[in-house]
């Protein structure tokens, strides 16, 4: 769905071959937009209720994880062939096991594997591997989902929990505080670009960083980025999907600039 259409979708009448020319410097920013939303994506941001069903979040978890995998396996490399050449490799000349020259073994992150499943009672299940502890399943629910100029952020309050493959310390796991868990059975870690707080039994996941990187981050508008004109006040699961309460926070300047655009026809 290209630019005319919407406006033609929400204000009948406009001749958009007047002002076609007018926005032609907003079309990378648009195209920034029509690559991440679709028309009814857009639409539902409009309505301020976007729902994003839970198959679209794990494939970008799985894209997200695959390329913080890719990272990780590129930076052992570079440590590897530095030794080989004769150089010292970061660890200050103390070379890992396979280092001088043999196969290293691939560097693992934190979570190799991350799943969620919503339900219709309000609760959301996450499935994790981990190098660590191995399989990890949760049960609970999103207490917080924020986005804003200030602050991107999701916290999630886990009510159940089960640790699959340590036989008795999965017992353990189970009764105890996820924070104490992780000090005992080791640190749960979405990777350097989802920076990970564990307090008590909620998980709090900063997306600022991984945000800021994005697309919709370096497009812009009359020097506003895209990015900070959304506004996601929270996040309720639904059974099969997520539906995310937003809000447009459009600068004054780009709605006269919109405005003047719009009602320029009609000002002959």
């Amino acid at each position: 769905m290209d630019l005319p259409a919407i406006v033609s979708e929400y204000f009948p009448g406009i001749n958009m071959e007047s002002i076609n020319e007018a926005v032609e410097d907003y079309q990378p920013a648009w195209q920034v937009i029509q690559h991440t939303w679709s028309h009814e994506t857009l639409r539902e941001i409009m309505q301020g209720k976007v729902s994003v069903p839970d198959s679209v979040i794990n494939e970008a978890i799985a894209e997200r994880l695959a390329a913080e995998q890719a990272r990780a396996g590129n930076a052992e490399t570079k440590v590897v062939s530095e030794t080989v050449d004769g150089s010292l490799p970061e660890n200050g000349g103390q070379l890992s096991k396979g280092a001088a020259g043999g196969e290293q073994p691939a560097a693992e992150l934190p979570v190799t594997e991350l799943r969620l499943t919503s339900k219709e009672n309000g609760r959301l299940e996450i499935y994790a591997k981990t190098s660590k502890l191995g399989r990890l399943e949760f049960s609970g629910i999103i207490e917080e989902f924020v986005h804003n100029t200030e602050t991107s952020h999701v916290t999630y309050r886990v009510k159940e929990r089960a640790l699959k493959d340590h036989g008795l310390a999965s017992w353990f796991f189970s009764r105890i505080s996820l924070s104490m868990a992780q000090n005992l059975f080791g640190k749960i870690d979405l990777g350097e670009s989802l920076p990970t707080v564990i307090k008590g039994n909620r998980i709090t996941v900063d997306c600022k960083n991984i945000l800021q990187q994005s697309e919709l981050a370096k497009a812009e508008i009359k020097g506003h980025r895209v990015l900070d004109m959304l506004e996601i006040k929270n996040a309720v699961p639904h059974d099969g999907y997520i539906m995310f309460e937003t809000r447009l926070n459009i600068p004054e300047e780009i709605q006269t600039m919109a405005l003047d655009l719009l009602l320029r026809p009609y000002a002959k």
